[in-house]
């Protein structure tokens, strides 16, 4: 309730409305770990990208809603997730948190998956785990495709953070993830790309992740799943080199939307949401 309340957007508020407290076991120390579940219909689960949370789904959440079961949690160490001293937060254990959390879901039916920016290699690597209980992706800017890995070291990770919690470099960040900021920004989407850095642990969490290399070289583990990949023509964040590599893969089946940044799903909600359903549903 005191995140809801605190958040400036109506559709923020809207998709907190949604938000459910999941209790995993020991090895999580018995923490409660943020999931947004709501609508009817086959489940669709979305994965959102680096340093973000839940809210990034805010615009195309309740249009989904009224054909699908929406699945959204914030990824382990990110977001509102609760962050425990114990845990190392690299990619291999936000993948068993994920699996453990679609468990305790108790999915009967096939998943299908929506990834965004980090969130693309996300959905890749967590084919590895559940294969046979997945049906299609969409990849919505899929960051971390092809390049390995990379670690950081400390105190490089560390500093990364601190620079990272920066509030220019926040709203830079923010700025430069839409196709025309001047429009599309404003103090809502501001504080929306920030307001879980108030999260206790978050620095570190980012810190430990860093130093783990990340996600990474993620499409070699694909695996004849369905996939469609929504990019936008003025994504300053991925860049020309990454997008041309996604264009010569077929099995990518990309579509480039113009007017349209790194985050489809925030810049073109109506047209990404109609692609979805196209996709999932025909």
């Amino acid at each position: 309730m005191k995140l809801k309340n605190s958040i400036i957007d109506p559709l923020g508020k809207n998709i907190a409305d949604d938000l459910h407290w999941i209790q995993l076991e020991k090895k999580w120390g018995l923490s409660k770990f943020p999931v947004v579940i709501g609508g009817e219909g086959p489940p669709l689960l979305c994965l959102h990208g680096f340093d973000s949370s839940f809210l990034e789904f805010r615009r195309i959440y309740p249009l989904l809603k009224n054909k699908f079961k929406l699945i959204i949690p914030d990824l382990l160490g990110f977001g509102f997730s609760p962050r425990i001293s114990s845990i190392n937060y690299n990619s291999e254990n936000i993948i068993i948190n994920l699996t453990d959390i679609i468990h305790k879901l108790k999915i009967t039916q096939k998943i299908n998956i929506v990834g965004a920016s980090m969130g693309g290699s996300v959905a890749f690597s967590l084919t590895k785990k559940i294969k046979t209980d997945i049906d299609k992706m969409i990849l919505l800017s899929p960051a971390g495709l092809f390049a390995k890995p990379k670690k950081i070291p400390r105190p490089f990770n560390q500093m990364g953070a601190a620079f990272l919690g920066l509030p220019i470099v926040r709203k830079n960040l923010c700025r430069q993830a839409f196709a025309s900021p001047d429009q599309s920004v404003g103090v809502a989407e501001e504080q929306i790309a920030s307001i879980h850095l108030g999260c206790k642990g978050w620095r570190n969490s980012l810190a430990c992740f860093a130093k783990s290399g990340g996600f990474g070289g993620t499409y070699e583990n694909f695996n004849s799943i369905e996939i469609k990949t929504i990019c936008g023509v003025d994504d300053r964040i991925l860049g020309v080199d990454e997008l041309n590599k996604f264009q010569n893969i077929n099995n990518l089946n990309l579509v480039r939307l113009k007017n349209c940044g790194h985050l489809p799903h925030l810049d073109l909600p109506q047209l990404t949401e109609k692609m979805i359903i196209d996709f999932l549903l025909n």
